[in-house]
C-alpha cells in the first residue's frame, strides 16, 4: 500500500466545562475538586463517588437507554428515529437527595451545594445499534462541546467488555483503520472515558445482565497520546473504594497502543497489573512504516525493548497476564508465509510473555480500497505457523461488524451513511472460528502436518548453510532462536505433533476403507 502523504493534524486542547451543573463528577480528581470548592474535606472522594455511582448505574439505563434507538439520518448515518431522552437528568431522577449524601459522610452544608455544581450526565446519549445476533451493542455519545464518540459493548459466554473511546479521532494514521482516516480534534476527559464505562454497566444492569467485567481501551484514539486523562480514569476505575461493586480489578482492564514507548514504561510502572496490548500489525519496519505511518518515529528495535522491558516490570504483579500481540491481517499485504515466520521469529524468544491476537480485516475499516480480509484458510495457516513456533496465537472473534462496531470500524458516518467515505458494512462474514470449527478433523491433522514440515524447514535453512553463500527460499525462523533449549524443545513437540497427526489421518483413511468394503447382512 502507499504510504500516507502527511499524518493527521495534531489534536487541539478542548475547553473545560465552566457552566455551574455542567461539570462531570466521575474522577476522582474532579470529585475532590468540586467537594474543596463546596467547602467541604477532598477526603469524601471516594465515598462520594462510590455511592453516586451505584446510583447511576441502577437508574440511568432505565431513565436513559430504553427505547432508545439508533441516531437519525446526519448524526451516525444510520436510518431511524431516536426516542427523546432528556438533554440532563436530575440527581433526584435517580434517587440521589441530600440525606443520601449526609448518610455517606458529606457534611450537609455541603450536600446541595455539591448536587447543583455537577451533572450527573456528562455524556449526552445520541443513539444505540445493536447487532442483528444481539451480542454486541454501539453507544453514540456527544460530549459537552457537541462532538461524539462511540463506546461498544460485546457480549461473550459468561463476561462482557466494554470498549472505550479515549480520544475524538486519532492521529496516528493507520491506513486499515476508520478511526485513523479521521482528523484528530482533541483528548476526552477523564470523566468522559469513566462515564462511558458507567453507561454500559447501566445498560446491561438494566436488561437484567451482569454488569461489564472487563473494559478495553481500544475504540477511538491512540490511548497514550492522553496519558493524563487515561491514567486518572485508570486510578478511578480500578479503585474499589471509589466505585465499589463497579470498579474493574485492574487485571481486567487493557490499554491498546501503536506503540508510544515512554508511556507503555510509565504504564507499567505506575498500573503494573493493568494489561497492555501492542498494536504491532507487521513484522518488519519497512512493512510497518507502509500500513502505520506513526512507525516512523519508533523503529522496532526499540518498540520491542519496550515490550520486554514492561513484561518484565510485572512479571511478579499478582493477576498479570500476557501482553497481547495485535496483528490485523491484510489480504495480500501482511499474510503470507514470509510474514508468519518473520513475526514467530520475533515472538518465539517472548513465547511465556506474549499472546498474538491476529485480527482479520474488517469491510468497511478503511478509505484504501485495496484491503481485504483474507481468506479463512489464509488466516489458519498464518496462525498455525506462528503457533508451531511454540507462540499463544488467536483469532479474535470479531462482533458487531454489521454495526460498524467491529475492530477498526468506529468512525462518526456522513449524511450518506458512511465514514469519511467508507461505506457502512452490511452484514457479519462468517466467523473464522465457526469456520473452523466445520472442518473435518482429519483436514485439519493434515493441515497441521504441513505447517510442522513448513516450520522444521524454515527452521533447518536458518541454523544451516546453505551452498554457495546464496539465501535458502524458505523463510527463516531467527538463527538466534533455533539453537535455544526452548526452540529445541518446540521444535520436538511440533514433530510429535506431526507424527500424531499423520497417524490420525492413516486411520482415519483405513476406517473409511473398511466401512466401504462392508457388506450388510
Amino acid at each position: 500500500p502507499s504510504r500516507r502523504a502527511a499524518m493527521a493534524p495534531k489534536r487541539v486542547r478542548r475547553a473545560p466545562a465552566e457552566l455551574p451543573g455542567r461539570q462531570i463528577l466521575w474522577d476522582i480528581g474532579v470529585a475532590a475538586d468540586v467537594l474543596d470548592a463546596c467547602g467541604a474535606k477532598r477526603t469524601h472522594a471516594r465515598p462520594l463517588l462510590r455511592v453516586l455511582s451505584a446510583k447511576f448505574v441502577e437508574g440511568a439505563g432505565r431513565l436513559i437507554w430504553e427505547g432508545l434507538g439508533p441516531p437519525p439520518p446526519g448524526g451516525c448515518g444510520d436510518e431511524g428515529k431516536v426516542s427523546t431522552a432528556p438533554e440532563t437528568v436530575r440527581w433526584q431522577d435517580l434517587g440521589v437527595v441530600e440525606d443520601l449524601l449526609i448518610a455517606s459522610g458529606l457534611p450537609q452544608r455541603s450536600s446541595a451545594a455539591m448536587l447543583a455544581a455537577v451533572s450527573p450526565v456528562g455524556l449526552r446519549p445520541a443513539g444505540q445499534r445493536v447487532s442483528a445476533d444481539g451480542s454486541t451493542t454501539k453507544l453514540i455519545l456527544e460530549l459537552r462541546d457537541g462532538h461524539r464518540v462511540e463506546t461498544v459493548i460485546m457480549r461473550h459466554e459468561g463476561r462482557t467488555t466494554v470498549c472505550v473511546s479515549s480520544q475524538v479521532g486519532c492521529q496516528m494514521g493507520c491506513t486499515f483503520c476508520a478511526t485513523g482516516t479521521m482528523p484528530i480534534v482533541g483528548d476526552l476527559d477523564a470523566a468522559e472515558i469513566v462515564e462511558q464505562v458507567l453507561h454500559a454497566h447501566a445498560i446491561e444492569v438494566a436488561a437484567g445482565r451482569p454488569p461489564v467485567r472487563n473494559a478495553v481501551f481500544m475504540g477511538m484514539g491512540e490511548p497514550l497520546n492522553n496519558w493524563r486523562a487515561v491514567s486518572s480514569a485508570l486510578q478511578t476505575l480500578t479503585d474499589n473504594a471509589c466505585l465499589g461493586k463497579y470498579s474493574l480489578p485492574p487485571s481486567r482492564v487493557t490499554v491498546s497502543t501503536v506503540g508510544v514507548v515512554p508511556r507503555m514504561l510509565q504504564l507499567a510502572e505506575e498500573f503494573p497489573a493493568v494489561n497492555l496490548a501492542l498494536s504491532l500489525h507487521a513484522p518488519t519496519q519497512e512493512l510497518r512504516e507502509q500500513i502505520v505511518p506513526s512507525a516512523k518515529q519508533t523503529p522496532l528495535s526499540d518498540l520491542l525493548s519496550a515490550l520486554d522491558a514492561h513484561a518484565a516490570s510485572r512479571r511478579h504483579s499478582p493477576g498479570a497476564t500476557a501482553t497481547m500481540v495485535e496483528y490485523v491481517l491484510l489480504a495480500g499485504v501482511n499474510d503470507s508465509e514470509a510474514c508468519a515466520l518473520e513475526l514467530a521469529s520475533l515472538m518465539a524468544p517472548r513465547a511465556k510473555e506474549v499472546m498474538v491476537n491476529l485480527i482479520p480485516f474488517n469491510p468497511g475499516a478503511s478509505t484504501e480500497a485495496i484491503f481485504s480480509a483474507p481468506s479463512h484458510p489464509v488466516v489458519e495457516r498464518f496462525q498455525q505457523l506462528v503457533a508451531a513456533c511454540g507462540v499463544t496465537v488467536r483469532v479474535r472473534r470479531e462482533m458487531g461488524q454489521d454495526i460498524a462496531g467491529a475492530c477498526g470500524q468506529l468512525a462518526l458516518a456522513s449524511k450518506e451513511g458512511s465514514a469519511n467515505g467508507i461505506a457502512a458494512p452490511a452484514a457479519d462474514v462468517e466467523d473464522f472460528v465457526a469456520w473452523r470449527r466445520r472442518q473435518p478433523k482429519e483436514d485439519k491433522a493434515a493441515r497441521n502436518v504441513e505447517y510442522a514440515a513448513t516450520v522444521a524447514a524454515a527452521a533447518t535453512a536458518s541454523a544451516g548453510k546453505t551452498d554457495g553463500g546464496k539465501s535458502s527460499q524458505v523463510p527463516s525462523v531467527s538463527v538466534a532462536w533455533v539453537g535455544t533449549p526452548e526452540a529445541r524443545r518446540v521444535l520436538a513437540l511440533t514433530a510429535g505433533v506431526a507424527l500424531l497427526s499423520a497417524a490420525l489421518v492413516v486411520i482415519r483413511a483405513r476406517q473409511r476403507w473398511r466401512a466401504a468394503l462392508s457388506v450388510p447382512t
